[in-house]
């Protein structure tokens, strides 16, 4: 690109940024991080007083065969529902990745999170979908 084009969109990004349109975006954008944070402070304090294991079997009973065909049925891949992709989002925001060499993919970048005996792993190609194992034994429980 041209020296031209690069000032250009310099000067469009700080138009923008300067504008009343380009300020309620950010403090829209601080409103729904603000909102992320009380959630992930929710379900810290609900970690406390209730068993994640109760929390796991819960979200692999979701995600069944029934779930997945459902998924399929409307012309999607399966993909986490709610809960679980809150839990996701909780880990990517709060944790560090990890490696685990036993369970990387050979193909494909993928991230790797630790919780409570648990590894979530996310990979990605043309799509994400997300594997979960169970540190225990390394056996996959969950798969969407």
């Amino acid at each position: 690109m041209e020296e031209k084009h690069y000032k250009e969109m310099e000067d469009a990004l700080q138009n923008f940024l300067d504008s009343d349109a380009g300020k309620e975006y950010f403090e829209n954008m601080k409103k729904i991080n603000d909102i992320k944070i009380g959630r992930y402070n929710r379900f810290e304090a609900w970690l406390e007083n209730n068993d994640f294991e109760a929390l796991m079997y819960r979200l692999i009973h979701e995600h069944n065969d029934e779930y997945q065909e459902k998924c399929y049925h409307r012309g999607y891949e399966p993909y986490p529902n709610r809960k679980l992709a809150f839990l996701i989002d909780y880990l990517i925001h709060n944790y560090e990745p990890i490696e685990v060499p036993e369970i990387e993919p050979e193909h494909f970048p993928s991230t790797i999170y630790f919780f409570r005996g648990y590894y979530f792993q996310t990979i990605c190609g043309q799509g994400c979908f997300h594997r979960i194992y169970n540190k225990a034994d390394m056996r996959m429980v969950l798969q969407v």
